[in-house]
C-alpha cells in the first residue's frame, strides 16, 4: 500500500504545487545517499533484536540458504529474464544476472511480524531472518562485482575474484571490530538512556560509511551485520537495564521509517518512469511481471527442495511444511529496492524505461 502511494504521487506529483516540486526534489536523490541513510537503520535493526543463542544452532542452514542458494538463485533469475521473459538485444545476460542479484535480496519483514504475532516457532523466524540478514548481504557484494562488468569497466576474472572475497571477508571484519568499539563505549556509560541510543546509531552509520567509503571498500551491509550480531550476543549485556527498553524502542522506530521511506520513494521513481514520453513500457511488460512474480517462487521453492535433503539434517531440521513457509517468506523488498535505484541513478547502464 505504501508503494502504491508513492506509485500515485509520481504519477501525479506535476499537479501537486509545492509538494510535486518536493517530491521531484527527492526522487532525484543520489542513490547511495539512499543507501547510507536507510540500510544500516534497516539492518542493524534486525540483526540486533535476533536471537544469538538460536541463530548460531542454525547458522550453517542460513549460510547455505543465503550463500549457494542466493548464487544459484541469481543465476536462474537471469536464465529466466533471457530464455522465458524474453528479454534480449540490449539486456544483455550480465544485465541479466544484475537483475537476478537485485531480486534474489529477501527482506522478511512483515512474514516475520506475522511469525511473532500468531506464536509460531521462535525457531522458524529466526530462521527466516537470519536468512535475510546474510542474504542482503551476499547479495550486495554479487550486485557490486557484476555492476562493474554492466557499466563496462574493464576487470580481469582474477579481480573479480579479490573484490569478492575483500568484499564478504573484510565487511565481518569491520563489523565485529565495530561492535567492540561500541561495546568498550557502552561499557563506560551508566543509566544514560539518550547517550546509549546515540552511541549504537552513531556507531552502525560510522561502521556502514567506513565500509563503503574508497580506501576500505567492503560490504557495508554485511559489516552492519555483524556489528548487530556482535551486539545481539556480547555488546547487548553493556547496556544498562534501565535503558535498554529505549534503545531497542528507539531502534525498532528507526528501522519502520527507513522502510517506510524507501518503498515510497520506488513508488515515485516507477510512477515517474510509467508517465515519462520516451518510456519503451508496454502492456506485455507488465503482464510479464505478473509472470516473473509466480517464477521466482517456483525458484526458490525449488531451490529449498534441492538443499533440503542437507537443511534438514543440520541446526534444528526442517520439514516439508516449514519448506513450503519459508519458500513463499522469500519476499523481496527494501533492499532489493535500493540496488534497483542504484542502478537507476548509474549514468553508465543504459536506461531501460
Amino acid at each position: 500500500m505504501i508503494t502504491v502511494v508513492g506509485l500515485l504521487c509520481g504519477i501525479y506529483h506535476s499537479e501537486m504545487g509545492r509538494i510535486g516540486v518536493a517530491i521531484d526534489i527527492y526522487s532525484k536523490m543520489n542513490a547511495h545517499m539512499i543507501l547510507l541513510l536507510f540500510l544500516p537503520a534497516l539492518i542493524f535493526e534486525s540483526a540486533f533484536n535476533s536471537d544469538w543463542h538460536i541463530f548460531k544452532v542454525e547458522f550453517a542452514q542460513i549460510l547455505i540458504m543465503a550463500g549457494p542458494m542466493l548464487l544459484c538463485s541469481t543465476i536462474l533469475s537471469a536464465l529466466m529474464m533471457k530464455y522465458i521473459l524474453g528479454y534480449t538485444g540490449e539486456f544483455t545476460f550480465e544485465a541479466c544476472l544484475l537483475y537476478g542479484s537485485i531480486i534474489s535480496a529477501t527482506d522478511p519483514v512483515a512474514v516475520v511480524a506475522l511469525l511473532k504475532e500468531l506464536g509460531a516457532s521462535r525457531r522458524l523466524a529466526t530462521l527466516i531472518e537470519g536468512e535475510s540478514l546474510l542474504n542482503d548481504g551476499t547479495a550486495m557484494v554479487v550486485f557490486l562485482v557484476i555492476l562493474d562488468i554492466v557499466e563496462g569497466t574493464p576487470i580481469t576474472v582474477a579481480e573479480i575474484a579479490v573484490k569478492f572475497i575483500r568484499l564478504s571477508i573484510g565487511g565481518p571484519i569491520l563489523g565485529v571490530l565495530g561492535g567492540m568499539a561500541l561495546s568498550f563505549m557502552l561499557k563506560r556509560i551508566h543509566n544514560n538512556g539518550v547517550l546509549e541510543v546515540n552511541a549504537t546509531i552513531f556507531t552502525s552509520y560510522i561502521v556502514f560509511f567506513i565500509a563503503e567509503s574508497t580506501p576500505v571498500h567492503v560490504s557495508g551491509i554485511l559489516a552492519i551485520v555483524f556489528l548487530g550480531l556482535y551486539m545481539t550476543n556480547t555488546g547487548k549485556t553493556r547496556i544498562s537495564a534501565e535503558s535498554e527498553h529505549s534503545v531497542h524502542h528507539v531502534w525498532s522506530y528507526i528501522g519502520f521509517i527507513a522502510e517506510t521511506v524507501i518503498f515510497i520513494m520506488t513508488g515515485i521513481i516507477m510512477g515517474q518512469r510509467a508517465i515519462d514520453p520516451e518510456s519503451t513500457i508496454v502492456a506485455a511488460d507488465y503482464a510479464k511481471l505478473i509472470g516473473t512474480y509466480v517464477i521466482l517462487h517456483f525458484i526458490r521453492f525449488g531451490l529449498i527442495v534441492l538443499w533440503w535433503p542437507i537443511l534438514r539434517r543440520i541446526g534444528y531440521g526442517l520439514n516439508f511444511k516449514q519448506v513450503v513457509l519459508c519458500a513463499y517468506a522469500g519476499l523481496r523488498g527494501a533492499v532489493g529496492m535500493s540496488l534497483a535505484l542504484m542502478v537507476a541513478a548509474s549514468d553508465k547502464i543504459p536506461r531501460y524505461i
